[in-house]
């Protein structure tokens, strides 16, 4: 019989060609088809074993380009677990910062009880963070276009111990005319449709493309939020949007357009410019 060890590096060869964290992917793997913790897992590499059968299922899956988060059905996002289901949009480290960012934002305020409008929610990871992390009294309105999703919301915002108001319905639609918030934000859909071969099938393949791809350059929903989001938001209420690779100027230049002030760009982990923030401060 082979060891742990052994078992764990023929899996992450044959995971090599596939992804970028062959290993950590491997790890991953074996610990839930073992049913066990990756930690657990990694003290007893030593030992040997009789090679589960599901464990080549599984890697055929991710040779395959599934996500693994779909395989193993949940990924973590700022230290919680997620549940995930195909398609619904996976929750991607990078949009920790939308969340951090926010965090301060809450903190900044002087108001005691804050109310935010989530769009694009997919599987309600932003909201559940959020909500998870503020030291003030938060109150959260999600919206997703996928009634899907919505579902899948509800399920993991219970497994959490946080409470979401969930509405089924296209970015603003479904808000009374009348709401007023004090940040509104969102993870939308920012890749251009014209680069949809270029992108891992592991994305385009498995995960919902109205999540993943927009129209023209990418920023048609990012535009569309900008534009309403001002009748909204409370004097003084920020709006924070996560954007792609390249779409920095444009961004910001939307963002001016419609009247934001104290406008600022964050930069994730790689250096890239992820996040954009701006204050509205005008009468409508």
């Amino acid at each position: 019989m082979p060891t742990l060890w052994v078992l764990l590096n023929q899996i992450t060869e044959e995971l090599g060609s596939i992804t970028d964290n062959p290993r950590f992917e491997a790890e991953l793997l074996l610990a839930h088809v073992l049913e066990i913790t990756r930690a657990e897992l990694l003290s007893r590499v030593k030992e040997e074993i009789n090679i589960p059968p599901e464990i080549n299922k599984f890697v055929q899956r991710r040779k395959n380009y599934e996500p693994i988060a779909y395989i193993l059905g949940y990924t973590e996002f700022f230290g919680l677990k997620i549940k995930t289901i195909p398609p619904i949009f996976i929750p991607r480290p990078e949009t920790e910062l939308l969340v951090e960012e926010t965090l301060k934002i809450i903190e900044e305020i002087s108001k005691k009880s804050i109310n935010i409008l989530e769009l694009c929610t997919g599987t309600g990871c932003i909201p559940i963070a959020i909500l998870n992390n503020s030291n003030k009294k938060t109150k959260c309105i999600s919206v997703d276009i996928n009634e899907k999703a919505a579902i899948l919301t509800k399920q993991n915002a219970k497994e959490n111990n946080v409470q979401i108001n969930l509405i089924i319905g296209d970015l603003f639609s479904p808000i009374n005319d009348k709401s007023k918030f004090d940040i509104i934000l969102s993870n939308p859909p920012y890749i251009s449709e014209k680069s949809r071969n270029m992108i891992s099938p592991t994305i385009k393949d498995y995960e919902d493309s109205r999540a993943v791809f927009c129209k023209e350059d990418g920023t048609y929903i990012i535009r569309k939020i900008i534009e309403e989001a001002r009748y909204y938001l409370t004097m003084g209420g920020w709006l924070l949007l996560e954007m792609g690779d390249g779409q920095k100027y444009i961004v910001e230049k939307i963002f001016k357009e419609n009247g934001y002030d104290n406008i600022k760009i964050l930069f994730d982990l790689q250096k890239l410019p992820r996040v954009i923030k701006g204050m509205w401060n005008q009468k409508i």
